[in-house]
């Protein structure tokens, strides 16, 4: 590999490490009521991605899916204690969660 591509590759990787979580400007669709689950998520999830990673599956996701993705994040290292952990879970239910009928 050349220097060149090898400097490439780095300086790319640099970049992307010192990117802000959070670059993309928040749109309609990110807005969320205020609440405790807000609060948890806005504090935790950003660490890792954007919250249109999250708002993004608006009305797809039921309650008991909502709960299996939460536990994937902290499985994956989301910093979430067990009683955080069932409050964003109601609330992404309950703002984000699929609406039945």
């Amino acid at each position: 590999m050349s220097w060149v591509f090898r400097g490439a590759v780095s300086l790319f990787v640099a970049t992307m490490i010192a990117a802000p979580a959070s670059s993309r400007a928040a749109g309609p669709d990110d807005e969320l009521p205020d609440g405790e689950g807000k609060k948890i998520l806005q504090a935790q999830c950003t660490a890792c991605h954007d919250l249109s990673e999250v708002t993004k599956f608006r009305g797809y996701y039921d309650k008991a899916k909502w709960r299996d993705i939460v536990i994937t994040m902290v499985e994956y290292g989301a910093d979430l204690k067990t009683s955080e952990i069932e409050t964003v879970v109601e609330y992404l239910a309950l703002n984000l969660g699929k609406k039945e009928g």
